[in-house]
């Protein structure tokens, strides 16, 4: 009996640790739309933006990575791909421009660490 007590009590103790541990995605209604938020295992926002009742991508959505700087943004129309799209990683930004799933533009920028003067 002490063995099954002690079994039980771990089972909910790991039980409770991985509860805590693990960030579900969070989905709200907004008009037509679904928000819905994703996040990594530390609880920081991994995607975030909205689709249709359809489950098509619809509107925003934005990428981040696990350091919560971000990553990606996108814009949708019923799950087609629009807009200017912007990406960002350690050494330059780049903006695809859409149009109805098709690449109108590809623009790149270097980003320069900025020259410390002193004075």
């Amino acid at each position: 009996m002490k063995n099954l007590l002690i079994i039980i009590a771990f089972f909910f103790i790991s039980a409770s640790v991985y509860s805590q541990k693990t960030h579900l995605p969070k989905t709200e209604t907004k008009g037509s739309l679904q928000e819905i938020t994703i996040y990594y295992e530390d609880g920081t926002i991994m995607q975030h933006g909205f689709y249709t009742n359809e489950g098509k991508l619809h509107a925003s959505w934005e990428s981040y990575n696990a350091d919560g700087s971000k990553k990606c943004y996108a814009t949708y129309n019923n799950g087609v791909k629009v807009g200017i799209w912007t990406y960002w990683s350690k050494d330059k930004i780049t903006k695809i421009e859409y149009d109805n799933n098709k690449i109108i533009k590809i623009e790149e920028v270097e980003i320069i660490p900025n020259n410390k003067i002193n004075y």
